[in-house]
């Protein structure tokens, strides 16, 4: 993996520490190396200083770069506003000769020698492109699993394309995956794509600002989020400073806002004290304690079930109809046995009924968009139902007769007879008892 060079940008350091702790934890924790070198100013940001001034904008962009490539590595940042900017300028730059060399100029004035040969990667790309998922997801400790989080990419990691490109700009997915092998949800809702509105306030328009703000956490709020993940210093300050605001209009209003690496931090087994979670405006004690109850259920849930498979699937819910027992029975919900048992009501389900009339017939599995099926829990449950000796009594007594011989069912001999039909040949019985002799004494044990 590349040895980055670390550029923090204004915000973070300054503003948000808590931020800054969280990401050397985690780049620490997967073996992302990187450096920090003297002299880095603002990036510049763009909607302050290009529109000020290009001339300026590009010559501060260019020196940062420089100051990375003479320390001989590739920057990395943590905002989205840092690497628009510097996206944006290493695209001019390669564009235009005329400019490179009126940069380079400029630049050797102050003793820089710069080359354009600088590349910058966002968090998000690093952490998904060349960490990977997979790797983040086997490094997890407490999986957050049952936690619903609504992902705000940001406006300036997505476009315009090409010019940034850590993801598809209609249908952005890196950021859901890395959320998603934290054990957690990730929300697809409406506004997921609208811009945070942050620069609006610093534009004259802070009603505005904070209607966009409105809009987004609105919605969440409407699908029970626990919380939002951003990957930007802006956004981040723009969704808690505005919600506090917000939520002296809008009673109950009061979703804890994450940087993404504070998520990930807490996933590998961290502290919330040890990462200033209590330096946030909005409170994140609910969603902890809502991840500490998920916890506790989890824990009451039998290792053999697929927990974030059955989450998928109550969430689902497209085959309920289908199941050819629920057409005939109307008080039978397959998925509702499904969610007694996320809920930790394991034992009460293994000891019901409502298991025994799955037929396994499979419709579930044929149907289901995730390829999960319900009859795998079910077949799962009957079988610790049998081990503690529950079971309808006609199942019991099917049991025993193959035990016992072999077959299922008596053979009709007169029908037979009637039919002209011979006898039906030995089964075997005692030579298939005595391979299965160990198998049911493991059952009885």
């Amino acid at each position: 993996m590349s040895d980055y060079i670390f550029f923090w940008g204004c915000t973070i350091p300054g503003r948000y520490p808590f931020l800054e702790k969280s990401l050397r934890i985690v780049l620490e924790e997967l073996n992302v190396r990187y450096r920090e070198v003297e002299g880095f100013t603002c990036c510049p940001e763009k909607f302050l200083i290009e529109t000020m001034s290009e001339e300026a904008w590009y010559l501060t962009a260019a020196r940062n770069l420089a100051l990375a490539e003479k320390a001989g590595g590739d920057l990395l940042v943590a905002c989205n506003g840092c690497y628009a900017t510097f996206r944006s300028a290493i695209s001019a730059f390669n564009a235009s000769r005329d400019l490179r060399e009126t940069v380079a100029g400029r630049l050797r004035e102050v003793g820089l020698e710069y080359g354009f040969r600088t590349s910058v990667y966002h968090l998000v790309e690093v952490l998904h492109d060349r960490v990977g998922p997979d790797v983040i997801t086997r490094s997890v400790r407490r999986p957050m699993g049952g936690m619903k989080i609504g992902v705000h990419v940001g406006c300036q990691v997505l476009r315009p394309y090409p010019t940034v490109r850590i993801d598809d700009p209609m249908k952005p997915v890196k950021l859901d995956r890395l959320v998603e092998c934290l054990g957690a949800d990730s929300i697809d809702y409406e506004s997921k794509l609208l811009c945070c509105g942050e620069a609006l306030a610093r534009a004259g328009s802070p009603e505005e600002s904070m209607e966009s703000a409105r809009l987004k956490l609105l919605e969440l709020e409407s699908e029970e989020a626990d919380a939002m993940v951003v990957t930007c210093p802006a956004c981040f300050g723009q969704f808690e400073t505005q919600q506090m605001v917000i939520g002296k209009q809008v009673e109950g209003l009061a979703i804890p806002v994450f940087y993404y690496t504070e998520l990930a931090a807490l996933a590998l087994g961290h502290e919330p004290s040890e990462l200033g979670l209590d330096m946030h405006r909005v409170n994140v004690d609910p969603f902890l304690r809502r991840w500490e109850e998920l916890e506790r259920i989890r824990a009451g849930i039998p290792d053999e079930f697929d927990y974030g498979a059955m989450l998928t699937c109550i969430e689902c819910g497209s085959c309920s109809n289908d199941c050819p027992v629920a057409q005939v029975d109307e008080e039978y919900d397959p998925h509702a046995l499904l969610a007694r048992i996320v809920e930790g009501g394991a034992d009460e389900v293994i000891s019901g009924q409502g298991i025994w009339k799955c037929l396994e017939c499979g419709t579930c599995t044929e149907m289901c968009p995730n390829n999960f099926g319900m009859t795998t829990v079910f077949k799962e449950a009957k079988r610790m139902a049998l081990e503690r000796g529950i079971a309808p009594a006609e199942t019991l007594q099917g049991i025993e007769m193959f035990q016992s011989t072999g077959v299922l069912g008596k053979t009709r001999e007169r029908a037979r007879a009637k039919l002209g039909l011979g006898p039906v040949a030995q089964p075997g019985s005692e030579e298939l008892a005595r391979l299965l002799e160990d198998t049911f004494k493991e059952k009885k044990g």
